[in-house]
């Protein structure tokens, strides 16, 4: 004989174990989601200006020629001409000189 007692008592188990399982896959998940939202309601996840400039002005430095010292003749190069002229020079003086 089945003992429904025992059956139901299985089952409402296994219920319980389901919906605790499922709380806490879902929790993290819409607790993530609504500190995503609070940051962006708050400006929190945007860079400040002063940073975006910085790195703009950066980012020009290097694809810019510049004088660095006129009396020397010194001078600054976009960094993917630098390269080009370094391993150009290494590979004529058959390696880098140190």
């Amino acid at each position: 004989d089945v003992s429904y007692s025992m059956s139901t008592l299985v089952g409402a188990s296994a219920a319980l174990v389901v919906a605790v399982g499922l709380l806490a896959l879902l929790v993290p998940t819409f607790y993530a989601s609504r500190v995503t939202e609070l940051k962006a309601e708050r400006g929190w996840n945007s860079i400040p200006l002063e940073t975006v400039q910085a790195k703009s002005a950066q980012a020009a430095r290097l694809k810019s020629y510049a004088w660095i010292n006129r009396e020397k003749g010194v001078v600054a190069l976009p960094i993917e001409r630098a390269m080009e002229l370094v391993a150009a020079e290494s590979a004529s003086s058959g390696g880098v000189k140190r």
